[in-house]
């Protein structure tokens, strides 16, 4: 692979996702940023290699979110090559072929996503032999629609296509340095008005929660931070798509430094899971706790893994 370099151990980092994985479960996490780590590898061990399988997983609606934003992305190149935007109609046969995709694959090509994971788009209702109820396609199937609706009809198309507005960003990863730990930011849309006010976007097929907030505002510190914008220059939108609604957001200097220090103290809490933080060598795995919430285990990635764990928990 051109320009891999291996690593024994992974690099340090941190992220608003990761942060709400630790918060979840430690084993979760464990399993995700250093149980799988190079698993990819022939000859892995088999456990990380298993867990570099599993971590492949996704979901319905992941998979649903995933469509979204691709469909999101076409949109906003459009407006950058000055194309006309699609209908609802569009969009929605846009996702639902994503959808439809993954399904397939998911029915069809067990054997080879455990002899390839990365080839091969998996659900994980189909890995673990899931019942998908009835009730449950159908609301999926509802919320493809809802949100094809909503972003055709978003307010934000109009922004951007007036004459002084600028792209900034559109599902571009990125990082910014805090206490020398590079954060992960990746928002979903990131442009400029000509009155130079930095809009940020979230697109959302789910819920209205309060994390929700907490992630664009670290976008809006990474805004901040990487652009050398005031906190009264920016505002944010999150999108609630299947709801039809938005929230409209500013910022304080003081809101961004709150942030700021939350991300240091999440940091401090995740260091203190490493044997060696200088090389982001983990403790060992039991120093990671299974989620007291033993409920939602059978609907994580990697229930294969713990599954005899959680057994004799209950014996």
């Amino acid at each position: 692979m051109a320009g891999y370099v291996r690593r024994e151990y992974p690099e340090w980092s941190w992220s608003f996702s990761r942060q709400q994985l630790l918060a979840g479960c430690p084993r979760r996490y464990y399993y995700n940023y250093y149980g799988s780590h190079n698993g990819w590898e022939r000859g892995a061990p088999k456990e990380a290699a298993l867990a570099y399988r599993l971590k492949k997983l996704s979901n319905l609606y992941l998979v649903l979110g995933d469509a979204l934003h691709k469909s999101a992305y076409r949109m906003v190149e459009r407006i950058r090559e000055g194309r006309p935007l699609p209908e609802a109609d569009v969009v929605e046969e846009e996702i639902r072929r994503q959808l439809r995709r993954v399904w397939k694959s998911s029915r069809d090509e067990l054997e080879l996503f455990i002899r390839r994971p990365n080839r091969v788009d998996m659900l994980q209702e189909f890995y673990y032999q899931m019942e998908i109820r009835e009730d449950t396609l159908a609301k999926i199937n509802g919320r493809i629609k809802q949100v094809s609706v909503g972003l055709a009809a978003s307010d934000v198309w109009a922004e951007l296509t007036a004459p002084d507005a600028e792209i900034v960003a559109s599902e571009q990863f990125d990082t910014f340095p805090i206490d020398g730990t590079p954060v992960y930011a990746v928002p979903d849309l990131l442009y400029r008005t000509g009155d130079n006010v930095w809009k940020i976007v979230d697109w959302k097929t789910g819920e209205e929660v309060e994390d929700n907030r907490d992630q664009v505002a670290l976008y809006a510190l990474y805004v901040q931070n990487k652009h050398g914008v005031s906190a009264s220059r920016i505002s944010a939108r999150l999108e609630y798509l299947s709801l039809k609604t938005s929230q409209q957001l500013t910022f304080s200097t003081e809101d961004l430094q709150k942030v700021e220090e939350g991300a240091k103290a999440s940091m401090e809490e995740m260091r203190r899971l490493l044997l060696d933080p200088e090389r982001n060598v983990p403790r060992a795995k039991e120093a990671f706790a299974l989620t007291e919430q033993r409920g939602l285990c059978p609907w994580c990635n990697f229930y294969e893994l713990c599954r005899e764990e959680l057994e004799l928990s209950v014996s």
